[in-house]
Formats: structure tokens, sequence, C-alpha cells
């Protein structure tokens, strides 16, 4: 892609991959609502969580209270994802028991672009003396959505969201299949 930087071309598509799995769970979602009546008015539904509730109120003895969380979670997890709050991201994993390590992103403010400043500034970085840890930041604000781009790559937290909602993406089919029996 042109006028791409490398980092780009090495994070976008995990991070096309971590927002194509979450739309796919908010879709098998939203087919499996339409297929029980009692569920179909809440199907097309704005609000993704209401079709969760009546989803887990109607199989409420199929599914366990991590199945719930899970569908809970990564349905937040999604919404960060697809909105670029990588930080907030990285809570919802966490929350769903995935660890996630930093990537060792370091934000470095360059009012002065020359070669000659920065290329200081990366050395004072190397030393520890110039720049922030984007993962030591309390908001993608903070990071900059860039900065939070590279630490999720980085540290694999695109992957780990993908791999979330395909277990989401089971729990569904697992529902699914329970509905057509």
């Amino acid at each position: 892609m042109p006028g791409q930087s490398i980092s780009e071309a090495m994070f976008f598509p995990v991070f096309k991959a971590a927002a194509a799995e979450g739309a796919a769970v908010e879709l098998k979602i939203r087919l499996l609502a339409g297929k029980i009546p009692a569920l179909q008015k809440h199907a097309h539904k704005i609000v993704l969580g209401d079709i969760e509730a009546g989803l887990i109120e109607h199989f409420g003895a199929a599914l366990s209270d991590e199945d719930k969380g899970t569908l809970r979670l990564c349905r937040q997890l999604r919404n960060k994802i697809i909105h670029s709050d990588f930080r907030a991201a990285r809570d919802k994993l966490s929350e769903l028991g995935i660890a996630s390590a930093p990537g060792g992103v370091v934000k470095i403010d360059l009012p002065v672009v020359t070669v000659a400043e920065v290329t200081r500034k990366i050395e004072a970085a190397k030393a520890g003396t110039e720049g922030v840890l984007v993962a030591a930041t309390l908001s993608t604000d903070a990071g900059g959505v860039f900065g939070w781009f590279l630490e999720a790559g980085q540290s694999g937290d695109f992957a780990k969201a993908s791999d979330a909602f395909k277990s989401a993406a089971e729990i569904v089919d697992r529902l699914a299949d329970i509905e057509e029996t």
C-alpha cells in the first residue's frame, strides 16, 4: 500500500483480522437471534448488548457463567478494537483472563524534525532518558492512537483479540446447534 509505514504494514493485517473476527461474532449473534421467534424483534437492535441479554435469557441453562462473561466481554472488546481504543481493549483482554506483556513501544515528542534531533531522541529513548512507554499510559489519548496501535500489534494484543472472538463464535455456534435440535 503506497505511503504505508513499515509498522503499519506489519500490524494492519492482524488488526484487520481482529476487527473481522469481532464483526463475525456480532453477525453470528444477530443471525441466531433472527432464528428464534421470541428474539427476532431484537436481531437488528442497535445495542448488541440487548440481543446478547435476550440470548442469555433464552439459552440460560446451556451457558456457564464463563460463557456469559466471554460473550459480554468480547462484545465490549470488539467495540474497543473497532473504535481504536487499544488501551481499553487491553483491559478487556485482561478481564477475559488473557495476559498482555508490554510491547516496548516508546512515545517520543519531536517538535523539531531534523536528522540530528531524531538521532538524539532515539539514542536517549534507548538509554531510557527520553519518551514514555506507551503501555504505561492510562488512555489511548495519552499514548496516541498510533502509539497504541503499535503497542497492541507488537505485544500480540490483536492476535489475542482474534482468538477471543473465535472462542465467542464457538459459544454462539454451540447455541445455534442447540436451537436446531
